[in-house]
């Protein structure tokens, strides 16, 4: 018992003799240390056997890890599959789709497996390879060129169109009342101006269709626009009205490619695609100032007067208008009558009434006398003028603010045209601006200085070369509804309104409400 006991390794062993005792027992040892090294390789043998069995089937492993219970009767097995898939599927912790792939060791997204070509391993093994089949592999985990810029978005429902409507509108009067204030610090004092704030949006918001990033959200900020108003071109394409021309258009100098989604949808949208400059710069001024003549009837005959030589972008807009009243004006009673100019008096061709319809009432706020005329093409001419002589137009054109002028165009709507005695010179306005000094003066500096149009064009040095904006305005005796003068009753008391004093203008549509043109008048001769 005791020689069993010692070849078993009990207590007694170290008293044995050296004989064939010793010989057992290093025989016995290595007989040990052959099933340890074959247990050893068994081990790692099914360790990768497993592991090689997850990778071929990663939806068995992934549904095992997850479901202990399908494990409870494989034994060995079980705690192999576990533990390797810990080790095969460890993946780091990125978002690939908002990451660049340019740097294959860092934002590549990367996959930790076993090393299954080289001698059997438990280390595992960083591979900078392509993503696992468990990410995504369209489009945002491809390696991009530059920020993402979205095309036009141009569709929307029908009632997103109704919606957009008075949407439209009240952003075109903030607009409007921006570019009055900018216009105004513009000008020399006393001066007369007109302008068209629907025109000068139309043209900015038709850039606006390959605006990307900040000038994208400059330019909706400029026009008071709300964030992403997909729907304004549409709206705009609705607010045309008859009596009104109105162009814009875009030339760009022959090395500046266009994306055919702007030109497309600028066709649609605007009627218009931009067109190619030649490299010679005079043949270019003859080309633009044609173009504007033709489609303004020849009433805007010259837009530039020169065009630098290397132009990039240029952005043209023009506008005429000819509007005619509902109620004439007899032209056999139109005299020279006084006009108050600069503490002067000066004579000029006075359109008179003694029965005209007009809606009017004095506005504390303005200290100002605020009468409509209509006009055809459901529109209306509606002015402001001091109250007084002791009232100058400068102080009531800093107390106009959008809220004040929104007031009054409501007050409008609920005044009645009453048959009134009214005194009003004739109208004629050119007025022609560098659209580009009134940007800047709006705080959009975009156009000189960081201009971002990659859905217009993929050149990122980009800049505008010149914008300009010329506008004719007259109104004269002439009218389309003569019999309605005859229509009007004498009215019991009679009501006044003269203007004979510099005033503000404002040409209203009454269907979609938004000022056509706006401007103002010192001297009636001009």
């Amino acid at each position: 018992m005791g020689a069993g006991l010692g070849r078993g390794g009990g207590p007694w062993a170290p008293r044995l003799g050296a004989g064939s005792d010793a010989g057992w027992l290093r025989r016995s040892a290595d007989v040990a240390a052959q099933m340890a090294s074959r247990l050893t390789l068994l081990t790692l043998l099914l360790l990768l056997l497993a592991g090689v069995r997850a990778s071929s089937n990663p939806d068995a492993t992934s549904s095992s890890s997850r479901d202990p219970e399908s494990l409870r009767d494989r034994g060995e097995e079980k705690i192999a599959t576990t533990d390797v898939s810990k080790m095969l599927f460890v993946e780091p912790v990125l978002e690939v789709s908002s990451l660049p792939t340019t740097n294959s060791t860092t934002n590549s997204a990367t996959k930790i497996t076993a090393n299954t070509t080289d001698e059997p391993t438990t280390q595992p093994t960083i591979q900078p390879t392509q993503p696992t089949t468990q990410l995504p592999t369209d489009s945002p985990t491809q390696p991009t060129t530059g920020p993402f810029c979205p095309g036009p978005v141009t569709l929307c429902s029908d009632l997103e169109s109704h919606s957009t409507e008075a949407m439209l509108g009240d952003a075109l009067v903030d607009f409007s009342l921006k570019l009055y204030h900018a216009f105004s610090a513009m000008k020399k004092v006393e001066t007369n101006m007109a302008f068209s704030p629907f025109s000068i949006a139309s043209l900015l918001t038709q850039v606006l269709l390959g605006a990307g990033e900040n000038t994208k959200t400059n330019l909706e900020s400029v026009l008071s626009y709300p964030k992403d108003f997909t729907c304004v071109h549409q709206a705009l394409k609705g607010f045309t009205t008859k009596g009104v021309t109105s162009v814009s258009q875009i030339f760009h100098s022959p090395d500046l490619a266009i994306r055919d989604t702007f030109v497309n949808a600028s066709r649609t949208l605007y009627s218009s695609s931009p067109r190619v400059l030649s490299n010679n710069s005079d043949a270019n001024l003859e080309l633009i100032n044609t173009w504007v003549a033709k489609n303004t009837n020849n009433k805007i005959s010259r837009l530039l007067d020169s065009l630098p030589s290397d132009t990039r972008l240029v952005l043209l807009n023009a506008i005429y208008l000819s509007a005619k009243w509902k109620t004439t004006f007899d032209p056999k009673k139109t005299s020279m009558e006084p006009f108050h100019f600069k503490n002067s008096v000066i004579k000029v061709p006075m359109m008179n009434s003694k029965k005209y319809p007009v809606a009017h009432f004095i506005d504390q706020t303005l200290k100002a006398k605020v009468g409509q005329l209509q006009l055809s093409h459901n529109l209306s001419l509606v002015i402001l003028v001091p109250q007084n002589l002791k009232h100058r137009l400068e102080d009531m054109e800093q107390a106009l603010s959008p809220s004040v002028f929104k007031a009054i165009m409501k007050k409008l709507e609920m005044s009645k045209f009453q048959p009134t005695l009214l005194a009003l010179p004739r109208i004629k306005v050119t007025t022609s601006q560098d659209m580009l000094s009134i940007m800047e003066k709006l705080e959009f500096f975009d156009f000189s200085y960081d201009l971002n149009l990659c859905g217009l064009t993929e050149d990122p040095d980009l800049q505008v070369s010149a914008m300009q904006h010329q506008t004719v305005l007259e109104l004269t005796e002439t009218g389309v509804e003569a019999a309605a003068a005859s229509a009007i009753s004498v009215a019991r008391t009679l009501l006044i309104f003269e203007v004979q004093q510099p005033f503000l203008f404002v040409l209203w549509d009454q269907q979609h409400k938004f000022p056509v043109f706006m401007g103002r008048v010192y001297d009636p001769r001009a």
